[in-house]
């Protein structure tokens, strides 16, 4: 749990909230601020262009992925493999839709 209440399992809270300070309540703290000013900034066009396109590493790992028929589950708000976006897009109640890009 970084900053909700509810703990993932797949969230390393502790590392990330050490990135910010040694106090719990203080890294908390710094990690809304630095999460608040990212917000301000807008997107970023070296962060632009889908998870699954950045996690398979552009255009070429997606393209590689199609040519095996190998399809994974991508949302560009998630960096990581297919299932691990499924796992995330579930824990946050989110439906999950049958297209599956490849």
């Amino acid at each position: 749990m970084i900053l909700g209440q509810t703990k993932k399992e797949w969230q390393d809270a502790d590392y990330v909230l050490g990135q910010f300070g040694e106090n719990r309540a203080r890294a908390r703290h710094r990690y809304r601020q630095f999460v608040e000013e990212g917000i301000e900034q807008g997107k970023r066009p070296d962060l632009i262009g889908g998870g699954l396109l950045r996690s398979q590493g552009g255009w070429t790992g997606v393209k590689a992925l199609r040519e095996a028929g190998t399809c994974q589950k991508g949302d560009e708000r998630i960096l990581g493999q297919g299932d691990f976006v499924a796992q995330v897009l579930a824990d946050a109640g989110e439906k999950l839709e049958r297209s599956a890009t490849p």
